[in-house]
Parts: structure tokens; C-alpha cells; sequence
């Protein structure tokens, strides 16, 4: 036994497996943001040589300094709040909407699971539904008594399917334990949707939603390109810039709207940080 013990305390230590090379492990220690900021400038340079040496007749692609400036035209910034804040308005009541309809639908495949065929259809069609054929009929309907009713449908329905499928997924990864434990106690279908399916629903439902918000957005542009959203609203300012040829604006609008888009995906991501802590591996 003692002769055991001494060859393996003589014994040589274990040679341990070859690590990342230095530069590796450099790279991981570095803060997240600086991949982003690499990123950005890696754009930055092909989109300055692709204006400059493949776009250079056409003036399809401008520079980025010619779009850059125009951030800086206080005119440009007041004309684009004026539009941008109608937008917004029809994006938000569409957003609500749509997913206030989502979520009560998925909530009544839980009661009545005879609707849940019904509910699935219904959210394949507005899926698959192209929103530049129907976008020209409901301006059509609409007229100008209700400029804006296109934008806000449109936005809805760019959400529907999204926030469905996320919602019915979370009620479904409920701990079966916990739902026996309310059917114990005499609770029926109802109780155990306040009680258990609701709550272990929400990282689901918010994942959905973060989702949904950016196309909120873009489906009310879309409409408002396709004529809806009155006189103010920032598909007017698009089919301008596109009619003038103004490129450098067209750009700018596009990096603005890709802005916003990724604002309100953001944004809600921080509210779910703050309703469902625990999703994210923080306290509750």
C-alpha cells in the first residue's frame, strides 16, 4: 500500500490539454461590444468601396458621408418626426391589437381544444397572406373617412401568427406537476390557465412579442407606401424621396426605420427582463 502511495505522489503530473492559442483567449476577453463595433466599420468600408467603384455611374448606392449628413439637417429631422410619430401611432394600436387577438386566441384553444384546427388556419392565412395584394384593397375600403385603418390592420396582422404560435407554446411547456396539483383540487381548465399555464407562459409569450414589435413597425410602413396613413406618415417621405430620385434619402430613411424597428425589439426585451426576471437566470 505504502509503496502505492509514494509512486503516485512521485508519479508525474498530468500534461494538461492544449489550450486556444493566446490571441484567443484575447479575443474572448474582450467586451461584447467591441465585435459590434468591428462590425459596424467592416459595413461601413464595403459600403464606401461598393458606392464608390461598383455603384459609382448609377448612384444607385451613395457614400455613406452623403447619407450621414443628412443626420445632421435639423429640417430633415422635424419633417421626420412630423411623419414619423403617425407611424407610430397606427404601428402601436396595430401591435395591441393583433396581439390582444393572439393571446385571446390561443387562450381558447386551451378552453375549448375542439377550436384549435380553426385557430391554426386562421393563423396560417395571415401568415401567408402577401400584405402588398391586400394593402391596396383595404386602402380601397378604407377611402379617406379612415386614412389610417389600413396601417393599424396591416401591422396586425403582421404580428398574429408570431405572438400565436408563442403563446400556445408556452401554455403547452407547463409543469404537468403543477397542473395535476390544481386538478386535484378540483380546478378545471380555466384555474389551471390563471393559475400555472399563464405564468409559465410569459418568457414564451414575451419572445413572441419582442419579435412582433419590428414587424408592427414595418407593416405600417408598407401600408403607408401603399397609400394609407393620410397626410403625414413616413411612407409619404419614402415614395417622395423615391419619385425625386433623392437617393441619399431614400437611404437615410431606411437606416431610420431599421432604427426604429430595433429600438422596439429592444425595447421590449427590457420589459421582459423586468416582468419575467427569471427567463433571463436573475432573481425573482
Amino acid at each position: 500500500m505504502s509503496t502505492t502511495v509514494v509512486e503516485a505522489e512521485q508519479a508525474p503530473p498530468t500534461t494538461p490539454p492544449a489550450g486556444r492559442p493566446g490571441w484567443g483567449r484575447r479575443l474572448e476577453a474582450l467586451p461584447s461590444w467591441v465585435g459590434g463595433a468591428v462590425g459596424v466599420v467592416a459595413i461601413l468600408i464595403l459600403w464606401w468601396i461598393a458606392s464608390i467603384v461598383l455603384f459609382q455611374n448609377s448612384k444607385a448606392i451613395p457614400t455613406p458621408l452623403s447619407v450621414f449628413k443628412i443626420f445632421f439637417d435639423g429640417q430633415q429631422w422635424r419633417d421626420l418626426w412630423t411623419n414619423l410619430s403617425v407611424t407610430l401611432g397606427s404601428a402601436g394600436k396595430g401591435y395591441l391589437w393583433g396581439n390582444l387577438a393572439a393571446i385571446l386566441f390561443a387562450m381558447l384553444v386551451l378552453l375549448v381544444p375542439a377550436l384549435e384546427q380553426i385557430v391554426t388556419q386562421i393563423a396560417i392565412v395571415t401568415y401567408c397572406i402577401p400584405l402588398v395584394a391586400i394593402g391596396p384593397v383595404l386602402v380601397a375600403v378604407a377611402g379617406s373617412d379612415a386614412p389610417q385603418v389600413p396601417s393599424i390592420i396591416l401591422a396586425a396582422v403582421s404580428v398574429f401568427f408570431t405572438t400565436v404560435v408563442g403563446t400556445l407554446l408556452g401554455f403547452r411547456a407547463a409543469s404537468p406537476v403543477s397542473l395535476d396539483v390544481v386538478r386535484a383540487y378540483g380546478g378545471g381548465r380555466w384555474k389551471m390557465l390563471r393559475k400555472v399555464q399563464i405564468v409559465s407562459a410569459l418568457p414564451s409569450i414575451f419572445s413572441a412579442l419582442k419579435i412582433a414589435a419590428p414587424a408592427a413597425f414595418l407593416g405600417a410602413v408598407l401600408a403607408e407606401y401603399l397609400g394609407s396613413g393620410g397626410e403625414n406618415k413616413l411612407g409619404k417621405l419614402l415614395i417622395s424621396a423615391q419619385s425625386t430620385r433623392d437617393v441619399p434619402t431614400l437611404w437615410y430613411l431606411a437606416l431610420v426605420s431599421g432604427a426604429v424597428a430595433g429600438l422596439a425589439y429592444y425595447l421590449v426585451g427590457l420589459v421582459a427582463k423586468v416582468v419575467t426576471p427569471w427567463s433571463a437566470g436573475q432573481a425573482g
